[in-house]
């Protein structure tokens, strides 16, 4: 999918394939074996009292030269010391640890991760009696959980469609660290920029264990190689979660990690390392996002892609910007665009919207003028969110909505495949009495479907159904769409909203039509709790100058029919 992805795999492989370089082994042991013995003796520590000695860095993979950390680990409960020794130019940390903290660490990042953090990169055992293998999964299972929970908080309902590769959390997590905490940059580099096949040949199996632990719990599921959250997980994150908490949860994390380091602020390291330009300059690290993709109608695309209109038909369909043709749908307040353009011999349409901040009055507005009735989501973040989801989760329900092409997250624009046909509001314009029984009737009947399906629409209004060319009904803008009970609110939206654009000899057909589509499917009561005074308050203004009493009683007149 991604150049950069393939090509470090089949570093990988040719990795595997190739032979082990015996001397250089046999050379990096002796070496190791050398200074741990010397260690050892400068730190006054009997092996006795040693649970596990571990390098961690390139020297695990065989090359001295490189810089590298010592973690040396007790079997007592003694808090974490970080020793420098200057006659070993390579090696720039011993951390010594007791084991019931460094499983704290591992767990929760208790001294924000600053000893875990070397499970990250390559590592060797000089000394082992202790499962490290199986603590290193334990970490990669915290540090997965808090950068899926940051993804979750970042593009909410929508994060259930992404597919994510095992990379994605290991950079994520090294560019975090590399920016907080400057001492363990020459290890980042060392690792992941001069030897990065090599190094993820060696880090990328503990992910990978730890992402199938979260696969067996139903956080995650997998799917060709990708991983996905469940929307279990999703909604539950996002039920408990604000945004604000992934700020204050990596803050903590950065004061614990200076603290932990006996650093009593990222000033204090700066003057200690002010000496090394290396350390100094920003490690560069291949972008987190390559490693994700969102699925679309064209297949998977990487989220870090995000195109504009002329430049996504130009790169996908292979049409010169000057062919193509950009209009507005609908009002000049609204925010949806037609694009044409030539292809083929017959010219071809896609809709795109644009969710932007400036009209947000709009949804805060309604938020007001239906507050304690109906809930509106008004962030353009999350109306984006929200329509990229629903248009997937129904259709894989079985009903027809307009796929999704292309996502522009940043740009908050939505691409996708333009229906041909006319929508209800122009039905009711039209219609004859006949036609309009049937298309009143038909969308009674899908809606009824979709609260069968717990979804409701928000905004339910005439402009969100549409009459194919090829006979279909289809539903669109769900950028308001919940999984909330406010079925009710549908349908008042709906009966109300249409009403204003009903002649008044319609209005028995287009109600009858709507009611007995419904009740064909769905719930009775939902349709006679759609004519309660609570949201007749709300609608009744939409069918002034007519009698909002009167329209009342004769919509609950012909339910009870």
């Amino acid at each position: 999918m991604i150049r950069e992805v393939e090509e470090i795999k089949i570093a990988r492989r040719k990795l595997i394939q190739a032979p082990t370089d015996i001397l250089k082994r046999k050379l990096s042991e002796k070496h190791l074996n050398e200074v741990v013995e010397q260690v050892l003796g400068c730190l006054k520590l009997d092996v006795k009292s040693v649970r596990s000695i571990s390098v961690h860095g390139a020297i695990a993979l065989g090359y001295e030269d490189e810089p590298y950390q010592m973690l040396i680990i007790l079997g007592d409960d003694s808090p974490p010391r970080f020793q420098k020794f200057k006659e070993y130019r390579s090696m720039d940390l011993v951390i010594i640890v007791g084991e019931d903290n460094f499983m704290m660490d591992c767990k929760e990042e208790s001294f924000g991760g600053a000893i875990a953090s070397l499970l990250l990169f390559p590592y060797k055992l000089t000394l082992k009696s202790l499962p490290v293998a199986e603590l290193e999964v334990e970490y990669k299972k915290h540090v997965i959980l808090e950068s899926l929970q940051n993804l979750i908080l970042d593009y909410r309902l929508a994060s259930s469609h992404l597919l994510i590769r095992a990379e994605y959390f290991l950079f994520d997590k090294l560019r975090k660290l590399s920016t907080i905490y400057l001492p363990i940059r020459r290890l980042v580099r060392s690792c992941f920029h001069n030897h990065l096949a090599e190094s993820l040949n060696s880090v990328l199996p503990g992910c990978e264990r730890a992402l199938d632990a979260l696969v067996s719990r139903g956080i995650l599921f997998k799917r060709a190689g990708f991983y996905m959250p469940s929307e279990e997980y999703v909604i539950s994150t996002l039920s408990r979660s604000l945004s604000i908490l992934k700020l204050s949860r990596e803050l903590e994390h950065s004061f614990k990690l200076y603290l932990s380091a006996s650093l009593s602020s990222p000033i204090e390291s700066l003057v200690e390392l002010a000496f090394d330009p290396i350390i100094l300059k920003p490690v560069k690290l291949p972008d987190p996002l390559k490693y994700i993709a969102r699925e679309t109608a064209l297949g998977p695309q990487q989220l870090h892609v995000e195109l504009g209109f002329r430049e996504f038909i130009e790169r996908v369909y292979g049409v010169e910007p000057g062919k193509i043709r950009i209009r507005k749908a609908a009002s000049v307040l609204n925010s949806a665009y037609v694009v044409e353009f030539p292809l083929d011999d017959s010219r071809v349409k896609i809709f795109a919207k644009k969710y932007l901040n400036w009209t947000d009055f709009k949804w805060v507005a309604a938020w007001l003028w239906a507050i304690g009735v109906k809930n509106f989501s008004f962030l353009a973040s999350v109306r984006m969110s929200n329509e990229i989801y629903f248009v997937n989760k129904l259709m894989e329900s079985g009903f027809n909505t307009a796929e999704i092409l292309h996502v522009n997250w940043s740009g908050r624009t939505l691409f996708q495949r333009f229906v041909e046909g006319f929508d209800m509001m122009k039905a009711l314009r039209n219609s004859s009495d006949m036609d309009l029984g049937r298309h009143a009737q038909e969308v009674g009947e899908l809606l009824a479907r979709i609260h069968g399906n717990r979804i409701c629409l928000g905004d339910c209004n005439p402009s969100s159904f549409l009459f194919s060319s090829d006979g279909k009904l289809y539903v669109v803008d769900l950028e308001q769409c919940s999984y909330d009970t406010s079925y009710a609110w549908d349908l008042a939206e709906f009966i109300y909203y249409s009403a204003r654009y009903l002649k008044p000899e319609q209005e028995e057909t287009f109600i009858s039509g709507i009611i007995d589509g419904y009740a064909r499917i769905g719930d009775v009561k939902v349709i006679e709790e759609a004519m309660d005074a609570r949201y007749a308050r709300v609608l009744a203004p939409l069918i002034l100058p007519r009698n909002p009493l009167e329209f009342r009683e004769k919509v609950r007149a012909l339910i009870k029919r």
